[in-house]
């Protein structure tokens, strides 16, 4: 965005009421660049603001949402994710409430900066009402038109609105001077006219986009702006065209973040030609900075990418099922940090899956019923007898709790606190037995088909399938279910609505 001084001239006597002066050169320097300012000298900037501004003041939720909104567009998400968690308790802390007006521009601010990120990120919330908020917020007329360029963006993709509401938007605009946001709403309606094959109307917009970009010298949007278009060319099939558009791209430094993005598009060109050793060549640089940068959109998809290539095109399953792996570690990592598992994270986390049951599966004796055990049981005992199995199993080749936990992906707190319940419940730990009952040897072989997975994937599929079994030993009755597991009629119904949706058909009649 641009420096508007009448936009921050709305904003200073607020500021000023807040205990800002005029003198404080570098702090008004720095709310230019956060609302409408370019970005290129914040790096240096926050370690300024870092050093002078106290982590009790008001301003410091500020430096916050800059710096996430920095990190952002250097693509270091899960760094931006953390930052805007913070500048989150800053905001919403009864301690740091204020003056109304700057607290709703705060906030305002806030939401903004949030709402970009979950969409980069592929976060499955509607942005729509934090969205409304945050104009309602705001005073400051430019930040307003910047709510409703976003806003028409998100009515554009969530609920299938006209792009030309976003047209609209995008030429006030150009009335106001917004000249990067003017050029990046061009570039989303041209990939939003790609998405319905309208390609003479997304050319139209690339060349607005590519006009202003190029007049006011917007080089990261120039940059994003030939990748885009290149894969719009892609899109037609128009490879050499396409290629020559990536080419006419210019990276900076090893760690560019357009790195990743340009090279996964290079990488695709490269499979159409069916030259699979180029395209893993041209993903594995991608993630060779997108891992530095962990980069939330693009890790999980870039090793999907390198899973399926080896899996499908070179029939190498323990490659294949190295980089699934690494895709899901990721995945599940950002899902620990409260980041959905959608679109290629639960992609990736779904492939791993599979492909362990394929390749382990045979190993399994099926003259072994694994789950006789839960027979009769209620389901407290049926889950704790799991958990001890499962602890025990693990417990052979992990020298203590500690190292179980990790190997778990799980806190050592929640396993300590696991293991005190089921102490207190009756059952021996594995230090202090062989624990080689029968209910022990039965689990382990379904165990052993699931080692490498973390303690909430293990869980996850275990009860799936345990629900499965017990759904076909108790005749399908759903009430009979319930008595036996000691659960509710409601609880049994969704325990069981996969299966009487979507998968019945597979369980014996």
């Amino acid at each position: 965005m641009e420096s508007r001084l009448k936009d921050i001239n709305q904003l200073k006597p607020i500021l000023r009421a807040a205990g800002v002066k005029d003198s404080d050169s570098d702090y008004w320097e720095f709310l230019l660049m956060l609302g409408y300012g370019n970005s290129a000298k914040a790096e240096q900037l926050y370690k300024s603001l870092r050093n002078t501004v106290p982590s009790s003041d008001w301003r410091m939720p500020l430096v916050e949402i800059g710096e996430a909104r920095i990190l952002s567009i250097s693509n270091r998400d899960l760094e931006c994710h953390s930052h805007l968690l913070t500048a989150a308790k800053l905001i919403f802390s009864r301690s740091n409430f204020l003056n109304e007006n700057i607290q709703s521009e705060i906030t305002a601010l806030y939401y903004y900066v949030l709402t970009t990120h979950q969409a980069k990120i592929g976060h499955n919330i509607s942005a729509l009402p934090l969205l409304h908020m945050g104009k309602a917020l705001t005073a400051i007329d430019s930040f307003r038109l910047a709510f409703d360029y976003r806003i028409s963006v998100s009515e554009a993709s969530v609920l299938n609105f006209p792009i030309a509401n976003i047209l609209s938007i995008i030429h006030k605009l150009e009335q106001n001077e917004l000249w990067t946001l003017a050029c990046i709403g061009y570039r989303t309606a041209a990939i939003y006219s790609r998405q319905k094959s309208d390609f003479a109307s997304a050319y139209q917009f690339y060349d607005a986009a590519l006009t202003i970009a190029s007049q006011m010298k917007l080089d990261v949007s120039l940059k994003q702006l030939h990748n885009s278009l290149g894969y719009t060319l892609f899109s037609e099939k128009r490879r050499d065209e396409a290629e020559q558009e990536y080419f006419k791209i210019t990276l900076e430094g090893e760690h560019d973040p357009m790195i990743p993005v340009l090279y996964e598009n290079l990488a695709l060109l490269a499979e159409a030609r069916e030259d699979y050793t180029l395209a893993i060549s041209h993903i594995k640089r991608a993630i060779s900075v997108s891992t530095q940068l962990d980069s939330i959109p693009n890790i999980p998809g870039e090793y999907l990418f390198l899973g399926r290539t080896y899996e499908n095109h070179f029939n190498d399953i323990e490659q294949a099922e190295h980089y699934y792996r690494h895709g899901y570690d990721h995945a599940m990592r950002y899902a620990s940090h409260g980041i959905s598992l959608t679109g290629e994270r639960k992609a990736v986390v779904d492939a791993y899956v599979n492909i362990i049951n394929k390749k382990r599966g045979p190993k399994t004796l099926k003259s072994v019923d694994r789950f006789a055990f839960s027979q009769g049981k209620p389901w407290k005992d049926i889950k704790d007898i799991f958990h001890h199995q499962l602890i025990c199993y693990h417990h052979k080749t992990q020298q203590n709790s500690k190292a179980m936990a990790a190997k778990l992906n799980m806190p050592a707190s929640t396993l300590y606190s696991l293991q005190d319940r089921l102490k207190n419940r009756g059952y021996q730990l594995p230090e202090k037995t062989s624990s080689n009952s029968t209910e022990n040897h039965s689990l382990f072989y379904f165990i052993e088909e699931h080692e490498d997975m973390s303690w909430d994937a293990i869980n996850s599929i275990f009860e799936r399938e345990i629900v499965h079994y017990l759904y076909e030993k108790y005749g399908y009755n759903k009430q009979r279910m319930a008595q036996i597991l000691k659960l509710s009629y409601p609880s049994i119904i969704t325990k069981t609505r996969e299966l009487t949706q979507v998968s019945e058909h597979f369980l014996s009649n």
